[in-house]
């Protein structure tokens, strides 16, 4: 199976556009430099299990956010929007993007038992795994393991990735009763969150143009107040305040290219329409300009 490369790419509805592992085996194995891929807002039907190796990450998911460190983890429903964003100079994780149907093909008794009840389950739109606790504890070191396993395709990796996949599963069965009070997801909420996925689909289009909110909010067919509190709501953040995020997102991963265009081509390109405020902007968000960054990151390479 190996490792697969990550994207941020989504079609006209938020859903994210990647083909996760082969027919007879769905599932897909990252291994993510937080400091060069980014993870925007974005959503998929099939379940996904993030652990932190290194770093401290802020998740926004499901309208909350959590703060997690090195040896913490989550797991994210099917259809839930989410996205993470690094609050520390170094950051990694470990992630499995599979489907369902690793565990069951469906109409079985694991299935009925283990599968359907959580599959869009809204009471159930993310977990949170911590170490201090004992069963997350054993999720988050049995998803470590079918990582191991299928990132390296190591012997019989298949077998072992199912196993401790539907182990974790079965342990999380054992426990819906207390995990199904913890986060309701109403259905005003999921309506919400739909409109949301509809102007994100449109700033990640058009983000190298000059956007306005009222454009932002006529893409989802709501009003320029709504589209505010909406955004607030589910993103923690304003469309501009999220416009410009992603803008910065698409600038790390220009100076992040090979290629010989300048940082005033990157700017403009990302949607800045002036060199000096790109310079500003970039600054205020990670600490260093443009050209200190791109330093740091040759002088990285080299080592």
């Amino acid at each position: 199976m190996g490792l697969t490369k990550s994207v941020d790419k989504v079609d006209e509805n938020g859903r994210e556009i990647l083909t996760y592992g082969t027919e007879d085996f769905p599932i897909a194995f990252f291994d993510d430099d937080l400091t060069k891929v980014a993870v925007p807002p974005h959503w998929h039907d099939e379940f996904e299990i993030v652990l932190i190796t290194t770093g401290k990450v802020r998740v926004r998911i499901a309208g909350k956010e959590i703060l997690l460190s090195a040896g913490e983890g989550y797991f994210a429903n099917s259809g839930i929007l989410h996205a993470a964003n690094l609050l520390s100079k170094e950051g990694h994780q470990h992630a499995m993007v599979f489907s369902p149907k690793i565990i069951s093909m469906g109409a079985d008794l694991i299935w009925k038992q283990y599968v359907a009840p959580f599959l869009n389950n809204p009471r159930l739109p993310f977990i949170r795994l911590t170490p201090s606790v004992p069963w997350q504890r054993e999720i988050l070191n049995w998803a470590e393991s079918a990582w191991q396993y299928g990132a390296y395709e190591k012997k019989d990796y298949p077998i072992y990735v199912r196993h401790f996949l539907s182990k974790s599963f079965s342990l999380i069965a054992g426990q819906a009763e207390a995990i199904d009070s913890e986060s309701p997801y109403t259905d005003k909420y999921q309506r919400d969150e739909l409109r949301v996925k509809k102007a994100l689909c449109f700033i990640e289009m058009n983000y190298g143009t000059g956007i306005t909110l009222d454009e932002i909010a006529s893409s989802a067919a709501i009003s320029a107040s709504t589209c505010l509190r909406l955004f607030r709501i589910v993103l923690g953040v304003t469309p501009i305040q999220y416009v410009m995020a992603y803008r910065l997102q698409k600038a790390i991963e220009e100076l992040n290219r090979p290629g010989d265009r300048t940082i005033a081509e990157i700017a403009y390109a990302c949607g800045f329409t002036d060199a000096s405020y790109f310079d500003r902007c970039f600054s205020r968000a990670y600490g260093m300009s443009p050209s200190n960054y791109m330093l740091d990151l040759q002088t990285r390479q080299e080592e």
